[in-house]
């Protein structure tokens, strides 16, 4: 299910209980449907299949964390050195292009995502002192641009609301 905001820019994905009670409780209201139902003993109630909040969200609250899965996740699961990808974070580590040993700091512009070898042949060492390039420069990414990363699976009715 997808939730929006009152401008209808997309929040996040939710689970259809989320859904339901964000609309049953008059927080939002249902903007499309599914074919879905679910019984009380007395009443059937439609699932949504998007819902929007009726409530202003400050663009502060949309404020995204420098974290690994939101690292990776804008640097598509690939090592911004090589090139290689990966579908699960295990196998790949977070790197800061000024180490953290000559003042790097944990900030967007700062950590990319690294395979294992690539961070090892890097080391603590400033970027210009070794082989390696960056594939491109980090950034911090906008909520809109992250939030549709992670719904690149998603259900054709939400396309016109991304």
């Amino acid at each position: 299910m997808l939730k929006l905001d009152s401008l209808f820019q997309p929040m996040e994905v939710i689970d259809w209980r989320e859904a339901f009670i964000l609309t049953w409780m008059k927080k939002a209201y249902a903007v499309e449907y599914t074919d879905f139902f679910v019984h009380s003993a007395k009443k059937s109630f439609q699932i949504p299949s998007i819902v929007a909040l009726f409530a202003y969200v400050s663009p502060e609250l949309l404020r995204i964390r420098c974290s690994k899965s939101n690292i990776l996740l804008r640097d598509d699961y690939k090592c911004q050195y090589c090139g290689v990808g990966a579908t699960k974070s295990s196998i790949l580590t977070i790197d800061h292009v000024i180490p953290r040993s000559k003042g790097g700091k944990m900030e967007w512009n700062n950590v990319v995502a690294a395979c294992s070898p690539c961070n090892q042949a890097k080391s603590n060492k400033i970027l210009s002192k070794t082989s390696l390039k960056l594939l491109k420069v980090p950034k911090k990414p906008t909520y809109r641009q992250l939030t549709k990363k992670k719904m690149r699976n998603i259900n054709h009715n939400w396309l016109r609301y991304l």
